[in-house]
């Protein structure tokens, strides 16, 4: 079940769900779903991605994974006009997704994330994009480990917080640079600590600095999601702000 807040803005409507250059098409979809719609999906799902499914140890991970690569399908298939089961993804050296160029006229561009029962999808055109969603968990959010992952900035803005900040401003700033690499389509092979992002509670969400290149920040605008009570959320794309239309999905 997914707990919404007062300024909930992932039920946007219209007639019909066409995707415009200009907009970035964002879903949210609970992980948590019946063995019914379970079964529908996994049926959805290619030879490679049902064996993906059969490696996980944990049932709820297995399903879990079937869900999301299923609703993928299920979302995609909205846009394109093509049966679910009949996309084919490839993948980059790194292991990053994208539609087989024969399916992929219109220049559809895509990024998921999930943690927990939610899962994040960023659907665009002409764009590169990366998005991430992190289960806030105080346990994690450690200066130890911002001091081996974040930037030298980094840790100086988190530790300049206030004590009762430094939780969500640790997962701002996580979920900001996963969401960075994952645009970037490198995955951990590109240095976490070799750029910088904003992390403040109240903050404007912002690629702050790239080591390797000055000119890069430029390139990109970046987001904060909402997606519920527990969760940080990150989105970054290239090229000039676009109009962020958020959904829920439903079987």
């Amino acid at each position: 079940m997914m707990k919404n807040s007062a300024a909930d803005e992932w039920n946007y409507s219209s007639n019909g769900i066409d995707l415009s250059t200009d907009e970035l098409h964002v879903w949210r979809a609970s992980l948590d779903q019946d063995r019914a719609t379970i079964f529908k999906l996994l049926a959805l799902l290619a030879l490679d991605e049902r064996q993906r499914a059969e490696k996980y140890f944990k049932s709820i991970d297995r399903d879990r994974f079937i869900i999301t690569r299923g609703v993928l399908r299920k979302i995609l298939s909205t846009y394109l006009h093509i049966a679910p089961y009949e996309l084919r993804f490839i993948y980059n050296e790194y292991g990053k997704p994208s539609l087989s160029a024969d399916q992929n006229s219109c220049a559809l561009s895509f990024n998921l994330s999930h943690s927990n029962s939610l899962a994040l999808y960023a659907i665009t055109c002409g764009r590169c994009v990366g998005i991430d969603i992190e289960y806030i968990r105080e346990d994690f959010a450690t200066l130890e480990i911002a001091e081996h992952y974040f930037s030298k900035d980094e840790v100086a803005a988190l530790k300049s917080l206030p004590m009762d900040q430094r939780t969500i401003g640790f997962f701002n700033c996580w979920s900001r640079k996963e969401a960075f690499i994952k645009a970037k389509g490198m995955g951990l092979s590109y240095p976490l600590d070799r750029f910088t992002v904003s992390l403040a509670p109240g903050e404007p969400p912002a690629l702050l600095k790239v080591d390797e290149d000055e000119q890069e920040v430029g390139r990109w605008k970046m987001y904060e999601l909402k997606p519920g009570t527990g969760y940080a959320a990150a989105m970054i794309t290239t090229g000039l702000p676009v109009t962020l239309k958020q959904r829920n999905w439903s079987e």
